[in-house]
């Protein structure tokens, strides 16, 4: 199969959504580690020479095995994200679908953007930012434990940002 020309957002914003549900996690924030035990999934963290994290999928047993950077002075939300990332690689079954020997930077490029849509899925689901419009972007990112500028960022991926922002500045006016 080849890497489509460009990320499958809708399809990527569904596995994530889809995933979620089948887990039935209804507190927050969630917790990527949590979930890659839950599946049965292997996780270490090991010195990666400067990649935050990595997926090994053994095709003989089924099994992937997460491992993330042991770099110190790594923030926890920037692991949790790159956590999330990983497990966003494997339920799009992107080391099942591609030979990952043979892409190119773009085709890397393009299947990371579908894994990091997956990980905003995880992390910070569009049905609870939806159900909680009414508070500031400080609270939102303290509530899914991700960084302002990741919340942000899934606030404007969404089209949320404008709502949320303008009910930053009811909150500060008032």
């Amino acid at each position: 199969m080849n890497v489509p020309k460009k990320p499958r957002y809708e399809y990527a914003k569904q596995v994530g959504r889809t995933f979620l549900k089948s887990l039935n996690i209804k507190s927050y924030p969630i917790d990527p580690i949590k979930i890659v035990y839950l599946m049965k999934w292997k996780f270490e963290i090991d010195d990666l020479c400067g990649e935050e994290g990595y997926t090994f999928y053994n095709p003989k047993t089924k099994n992937y095995c997460i491992i993330i950077d042991n770099a110190q002075g790594i923030k926890k939300q920037r692991c949790k994200f790159t956590i999330a990332h990983e497990i966003g690689h494997i339920i799009m079954n992107h080391y099942t679908s591609f030979d990952f020997s043979s892409l190119t930077d773009d085709d890397f490029r393009i299947l990371d953007l579908e894994a990091d849509i997956v990980a905003g899925e995880i992390l910070m689901p569009y049905i609870s930012i939806r159900k909680n419009l009414n508070r500031n972007i400080l609270y939102l990112a303290n509530k899914f434990d991700v960084s302002y500028s990741a919340m942000e960022t899934r606030l404007r991926f969404l089209d949320l940002y404008n709502l949320c922002y303008k009910n930053n500045s009811d909150i500060i006016s008032k």
